[in-house]
């Protein structure tokens, strides 16, 4: 098994790599829940309606007077549309802008995506200190991301303890990349004490929701025997999932065994 810990951080809440925001549709149904409180703003309510009438140049000229008003949500939603130009022309400025009013109103999402804007241009400092702030909301990809910073020492001093810290809380809310980078701590006994059996069991939770590397690596300890007894038709089930998804060495592997395989 390769240490693989040298991965980029994540960029979008699924997949591997500093993460921006969920699907929009999840943006919105979030958004709705977590700003409840903050419903009264008009603009707010009426970008919603916009938006889920596929109307999103109006939706932004709402999003814009409630965020000009302070509303955090609408700041941050309003940063989004900028990133990704829909309903205004893109401006990564603007969505800059807009991204750091909400960030400093404490909008965990914000953050997480500042801390991003910072790491893409090498100032890993405060990239480091805006995910932090993320991780704190209880977060879970800037759980992960934090623990990634930690394992690769960008921002703060490198620390396997603090990164499997920050990726079991993380794995603890069943995100599977964080699930995968704990099993490989314990795997090589970084950070955590050397336990196969525990590598095998976070290997085992990211594989079920399809993670391609932990399916490939719980492939490999069906393979050795180490943490789960020795089984060859797992071991080939797991290689083939990851093979499935484009994963080379699965793909290697699954090659390398043709001549066994019924």
């Amino acid at each position: 098994m390769d240490d693989n810990s040298k991965a980029g951080l994540q960029h979008v809440p699924t997949g591997s790599g500093l993460s921006l925001h969920a699907s929009r549709s999840g943006i919105i149904a979030r958004g709705l829940r977590d700003a409840a409180d903050k419903s009264s703003n008009p603009h707010y309510r009426q970008a919603i309606a916009h938006y889920n009438a596929a109307n999103f140049t109006q939706a932004a000229v709402s999003f814009r007077l409630a965020a000009e008003q302070g509303h955090a949500e609408s700041q941050y939603i309003l940063s989004t549309l900028y990133d990704e130009g829909q309903g205004v022309a893109q401006d990564h400025t603007e969505a800059a802008h807009w991204e750091r009013r909400a960030a400093e109103q404490g909008h965990a999402y914000a953050q997480a995506n500042l801390s991003f804007r910072y790491y893409t241009s090498n100032n890993f400092a405060e990239a480091f200190a805006w995910c932090q702030r993320a991780a704190h909301s209880q977060l879970a990809w800037a759980q992960y991301n934090l623990g990634l910073m930690y394992g690769k020492g960008e921002g703060v001093p490198p620390s396997d303890t603090e990164a499997a810290h920050w990726y079991r809380l993380a794995a603890n809310q069943n995100y599977p990349e964080a699930q995968q980078k704990l099993a490989d701590l314990y795997y090589f006994g970084r950070g955590v004490p050397l336990s196969y059996e525990q590598a095998a069991a976070w290997y085992r939770k990211a594989a079920h929701q399809g993670n391609a590397e932990a399916q490939f690596q719980l492939g490999h300890l069906y393979a050795t025997g180490q943490g789960v007894e020795h089984d060859y038709v797992q071991s080939r089930h797991w290689i083939r999932q990851a093979a499935h998804q484009g994963h080379p060495e699965a793909i290697r592997e699954l090659k390398r065994r043709e001549y066994r395989d019924p």
